[in-house]
């Protein structure tokens, strides 16, 4: 058995922690690529394609965001903060990247609505209890080893009725083919260890944590590039291909939104 075709087998639970020693994600490289998270063809391009389609997912989940207080849990370079803060929603950035808290800020400063960033970790949260009317996690639960940890921080954060709204990666063997081996190796849009195939998140194991936490789901679809054959076959062949844009779809295969809502006691 090869190494890939072991690693797709290993039997993996992210209702429970998963060890930091088994997980080979380099977060360290969004310390580092600063101003170019707002390049939109440069290191985070795949995110800039994606934004449009869960941003407008979010702010349709959440009915509305102006005079919110939102949490952006795991904000980077405020890609998704920036279009909450231009909704009229106040915005606080949680992020353990300094220098991707200070792109954020930067981005935001001098135009609509309100952002504040805290430096922090999702397991850990210096808010207190119903501290928020929403929590934003986008593209960051993929990034957590103590996954249950974190969304028991966001759901204590979170005011009863508040919604939580997220994206993430399913643990799929057609997510290692496209997030894994097509994006990272292959054509080289994402630098090869952003992503551990071990953190993605199946729906049913999201949806237990949820709700042993006390949310209850409102709405899960799918969000896909808009990729044909040819395109495809181009990316095979050329080992390269444009960025292509995403769009949401019944398709959860890949990547996944989210909207769940606390319980009111």
């Amino acid at each position: 058995m090869t190494m890939t075709s072991a690693l797709l087998f290993e039997r993996i639970d992210r209702t429970q922690p998963v060890q930091s020693a088994r997980s080979s994600i380099d977060n360290d490289y969004y310390e580092g690529i600063d101003e170019l998270w707002w390049d939109p063809t440069g290191p985070a391009a795949i995110l800039h394609a994606m934004n449009r389609p869960r941003l407008d997912f979010y702010l349709r989940a959440l009915g509305g965001v102006r005079g919110a207080l939102v949490l952006d849990a795991g904000c980077g370079g405020g890609l998704v903060a920036k279009g909450l803060a231009e909704a009229g929603a106040t915005v606080v950035g949680v992020d353990r990247s300094a220098g991707s808290l200070g792109v954020a800020r930067r981005a935001i400063a001098g135009g609509v609505g309100h952002f504040a960033p805290v430096r922090g970790q999702l397991e850990q949260l210096s808010f207190a209890n119903g501290s928020f009317d929403a929590v934003i996690a986008a593209d960051v639960l993929e990034h957590i080893p103590d996954l249950p940890a974190a969304v028991a921080e966001i759901s204590r954060v979170l005011a009863p009725g508040g919604s939580l709204a997220f994206d993430t990666i399913n643990r799929t063997a057609w997510a290692w083919v496209t997030a894994l081996w097509g994006a990272e190796r292959l054509l080289g849009c994402i630098p090869c260890g952003t992503h551990d195939w071990r953190l993605f998140i199946r729906p049913v194991e999201l949806d237990r944590l949820l709700r042993r936490v006390g949310l209850e789901p409102v709405e899960v679809t799918g969000l896909v590039p808009r990729i044909g054959p040819q395109l495809l076959a181009r990316a095979l062949t050329r080992r390269h291909i444009p960025v292509p844009e995403f769009a949401t779809s019944r398709d959860r295969r890949a990547s996944y939104l989210g909207h769940y809502r606390r319980v009111s006691p």
